[in-house]
């Protein structure tokens, strides 16, 4: 890892009006939830929001600028470089996070109505911050292949589609036809596409689940490792894309 660029993209986070406006939002949207039978009910949702608008911008200035024909220069290796602004949005990311559930926290305590759920706290935010882990990963491994914020509209695009796939083909399944026999005889078509959005986007268990955690960790480690990979390989441009 190197220091100088985790800072440098922590800073660029935290010198912004639209980064500290949505903390803000976050720190209200934790106060507000405090008053829900459920924890942690809404902000988690927008720390996932939050890691896909920051991870999609992780890598694409740099090509469209020529930025990075600067930094590729100095001594450092174009992985270490790409795990380092990886590690500094993700830092952004677990500061919403906090934010979030102290929030919560402080409103339940003050509250006074009922028990603060310590338990369906610290899992909702650890699952928050792996869930945006593997988010910002996939976004870093589209933008090392793409160029712009591509990677934004594809990981949005892959999303939709998978979820309207699996909508149409469970439509088709209850219809009486030759279509619906061939699904109901491959069923391991329609499981396929259902293992590979939670894969790509899981949704996060209601209680702790070791599992679920080593599965979306494997898989946030192995979108960064393919990420660096096509990072090294690529060609910086010299002028902007």
């Amino acid at each position: 890892m190197n220091g100088a660029v985790i800072v440098e993209t922590m800073r660029r986070h935290f010198t912004s009006i639209g980064f500290i406006t949505y903390l803000i939002l976050i720190a209200m949207t934790g106060l507000f939830v405090a008053t829900f039978n459920t924890p942690a009910s809404i902000w988690p949702a927008l720390v996932t929001i939050l890691s896909v608008i920051t991870g999609a911008a992780i890598i694409g200035p740099e090509f469209s600028t020529a930025l990075l024909q600067l930094i590729v220069s100095r001594p450092i290796r174009r992985s270490v470089y790409l795990l380092s602004r990886v590690t500094g949005v993700l830092a952004c990311v677990a500061v919403a996070a906090t934010v979030g559930v102290t929030s919560e926290i402080v409103a339940r305590l003050l509250l006074g109505s009922a028990a603060v759920p310590w338990l369906p706290l610290a899992s909702a935010y650890a699952n928050s911050l792996l869930v945006s882990l593997l988010a910002i990963s996939l976004l870093t491994m589209l933008g090392s292949l793409t160029s712009s914020y591509f990677n934004v509209a594809i990981y949005a695009g892959v999303q939709v589609a998978l979820s309207a796939v699996e909508t149409l083909l469970g439509l088709l399944r209850t219809r009486p036809n030759t279509l619906s026999e061939f699904l109901h005889r491959h069923q391991q078509l329609e499981n396929g596409l259902i293992a590979l959005d939670d894969l790509l986007f899981p949704a996060p268990p209601p209680h702790p689940d070791t599992a679920w955690l080593l599965r979306v960790a494997a898989t946030a480690a192995a979108a960064l490792v393919l990420a660096c990979i096509a990072f090294e390989r690529r060609e910086v441009p010299y002028g902007g894309e």
